[in-house]
C-alpha cells in the first residue's frame, strides 16, 4: 500500500524515501571529482571539512589528522555510526518536527559513542562518515549538496528525472506521487527529513531512476574513466570488510554477482553485469523483527527474471 489511511495502493511510479542508497550517489559524486582532479583518494580530511566538524571530531577523540577521503568512501576511518544506534531513531520519531544539521548528526554520534578503531584498520559501516563526505562535497564544489549531485553525476543527461534531496530542493512533477513509508508502525514522512538527509541519506525517488542509475554506473555513463568504477568496486583491505567497495556492496539476491546497495526505509538498488539486469524494489512497511526481509522482494524479481533469461536463451 501507498496509503495506509486510505487504502491507496502502491504503484511502480511512487517515489519514496531511498535512505542509504544516497551513499552509492555521494560516493559516485566524490569519484567524480578525483577524476577531475579537484582532491585525491588519500588526501587528509582535515583541509577539506569544516572547522566545526573537525572540532567536534577533535573531541570526540579522532586522530582526524590520520583520516582520508579514502577511509571514508570505504567506511574505515573508525566512525561511531549515530544511524545504527536505536537511541539516534527513538530520538528522531520522538521528535519528529526537529529540524536537524549534519553538525547536529555528527556532534549527536560524538556524545553517544567512542572510536571504533585507527583510521584505515578496521571496517565499520558510518553513516556519519558519508555525512562528512557531504559536507567535502559542498566545500570542494563551492555548491549545495543537491547541486553537486545533479551536476557532478549529471542527473538530466542520465534521465533521473525524479531524484531530489526532499525539503532542500523542489520536488520534481516525476516524484509527486509519493508512497508512505511505515517503520515501527509509524508514517516516515510525518518526521522530518533532515534526520537522515545530509549525504548518507536523504535522497528521494521512484524505483525507475534507481534502476537507470545503477545501470548507468556500470555502462559506462557516470565516469569518464573504466579505471573509477574498478577503484569503486575493489574489495575494501580492512578488519571486518566483506564484499564491501565504495558505496556499494555485493549482494546475494541470485544467480552471478550482484551489485548495489540497501536503504534502511525497505529500498533496494541492485545490477548484475553478466545479465546487464537493473532492479530496483521497495516495501512501504519495514519489517520490525526481521529487517533483512526486505531483500525477499528483490529475491524473488531476481529470480524470476534470470529464470526467463535462461530461457530466452
Amino acid at each position: 500500500m501507498a496509503d495506509l489511511a486510505n487504502g491507496r495502493p502502491l504503484r511502480p511510479t511512487a517515489a519514496v524515501r531511498v535512505a542509504s542508497i544516497t551513499k552509492t550517489f555521494t560516493a559516485a559524486a566524490v569519484l567524480r571529482l578525483v577524476e577531475s582532479k579537484r582532491l585525491g583518494l588519500d588526501d587528509p580530511i582535515v583541509p577539506l571539512t569544516s572547522g566545526a566538524i573537525l572540532d567536534a571530531l577533535g573531541e570526540g577523540g579522532y586522530r582526524i589528522e590520520e583520516m582520508t577521503v579514502r577511509h571514508l568512501l570505504q567506511h574505515t576511518a573508525g566512525l561511531y555510526d549515530f544511524g545504527a544506534d536505536p537511541d539516534y531513531d527513538r530520538e528522531a520519531f520522538a521528535r519528529p518536527t526537529h529540524r536537524w544539521t549534519r553538525l547536529e548528526q555528527i556532534s549527536w554520534a560524538m556524545l553517544h559513542g567512542k572510536p571504533v578503531a585507527p583510521p584505515g584498520t578496521q571496517y565499520h559501516y558510518s553513516d556519519t562518515g558519508y555525512s562528512i563526505l557531504g559536507n567535502i562535497l559542498e566545500r570542494v564544489t563551492g555548491d549545495s549538496l543537491g547541486t553537486a549531485y545533479r551536476t557532478l553525476l549529471d542527473f538530466e543527461r542520465l534521465g533521473l528525472e525524479s531524484v531530489h534531496l526532499e525539503s532542500l530542493e523542489p520536488t520534481p512533477p516525476a516524484a509527486a506521487e509519493r508512497a508512505h513509508q511505515y517503520v515501527w508502525n509509524a508514517d516516515l514522512l510525518a518526521v522530518d527529513p533532515s534526520c537522515d538527509l545530509w549525504g548518507a541519506g536523504g535522497l528521494v525517488s521512484t524505483m525507475r531512476d534507481l534502476a537507470c542509475f545503477v545501470r548507468a554506473l556500470f555502462g559506462g555513463k557516470v565516469f569518464q574513466y573504466p579505471e573509477t568504477l574498478a577503484a569503486m568496486l575493489r574489495t575494501v583491505q580492512a578488519r571486518g570488510a566483506e564484499a564491501g567497495g565504495m558505496g556499494i556492496f555485493r549482494m546475494p539476491l541470485g544467480p552471478g554477482v550482484w551489485w548495489g546497495h540497501a536503504g534502511f526505509w525497505g529500498v533496494v538498488m541492485a545490477y548484475n553485469p553478466e545479465y546487464d539486469l537493473a532492479v530496483a524494489t521497495t516495501v512501504t512497511r519495514r519489517p520490525e523483527e526481521h529487517p533483512e526481509e526486505q531483500y525477499e522482494l528483490g529475491r524473488r524479481l531476481v529470480s524470476a527474471v534470470c529464470d526467463r533469461a535462461r530461457s530466452a536463451e
